[in-house]
């Protein structure tokens, strides 16, 4: 589950608290299924069986990639709330990265129904990004901001290439 620390308005945190909390949600996301919104997985009802066998493998390759990404995602988001210098921008990437579990949550769900796995290079891929992600975050929110921005602009091309396969 999304960690509780994140979520709490009654005292304030401190770098301590910020850092388990991370690494909870770290530990979350590569090891187990966050909680997310709970928002409807949009592909529930799509049927993996209307599919030839070469094209499940090639659903299941694209959406490794994708669950990769969403890894990612999650840790970039961690990274930069867990060093941002303004309290709002971190409260903006900490539900940024509720709302992007539900795209974990999706992913992982497709991958389950066409009997794919996920990544075994996860936990190096989210301590890569959490790195990028802090290292943004210490720059400045305004470089944080803008390579958060840039970060989506390079996501929505990766996925209209898979669109377009």
């Amino acid at each position: 589950m999304f960690s509780e620390l994140h979520r709490t308005k009654t005292r304030q945190l401190s770098p301590l608290d910020h850092l388990i909390s991370a690494a909870q949600t770290a530990l979350e996301t590569v090891a187990s299924t966050p909680a997310g919104t709970g928002r409807p997985d949009p592909a529930k009802d799509v049927n993996a069986g209307e599919l030839t066998d070469a094209q499940k493998r090639e659903s299941v390759r694209l959406m490794r990639v994708n669950h990769v990404g969403e890894v990612c995602a999650q840790a970039l988001y961690e990274g930069q709330a867990l060093t941002a210098h303004d309290g709002r921008v971190r409260d903006a990437m900490i539900q940024a990265a509720l709302e992007e579990q539900d795209h974990l949550i999706w992913c992982e769900n497709r991958l389950k129904a066409l009997k794919g796995r996920k990544s075994l290079l996860n936990p190096i891929w989210y301590a890569g990004a959490f790195g990028m992600g802090a290292v943004a975050g210490w720059a400045g929110d305004r470089w944080s901001l803008g390579f958060l921005k840039e970060t989506e602009h390079q996501v929505e091309a990766h996925l209209d290439s898979h669109l377009d396969r």
